[in-house]
């Protein structure tokens, strides 16, 4: 996954405003590790199978990471 796809999906899943911090919350990585695999380093492969697998279960249900985990989703 590049760091592109990885921001489209990102804010695909949890929205515009935010999505960095969100995206590392869901990942459980400080947010200075997805800041870096924006600055060239490659994105883990656990990293890009969760968010693959985020990708599909919205697909499946149209429920996103905070709704499938039962979360308050923080862009309400």
């Amino acid at each position: 996954m590049t760091a592109e796809e990885l921001r489209q999906a990102a804010i695909f899943l949890f929205g515009e405003r935010g999505w960095m911090s969100r995206l590392s919350e869901a990942l459980g990585v400080d947010r200075s590790s997805v800041s870096r695999w924006f600055a060239g380093l490659p994105v883990p492969g656990p990293a890009a199978a969760a968010v693959r697998a985020w990708l599909k279960l919205y697909e499946i249900t149209g429920e996103t990471p905070y709704e499938i985990t039962g979360l308050i989703d923080p862009k309400e």
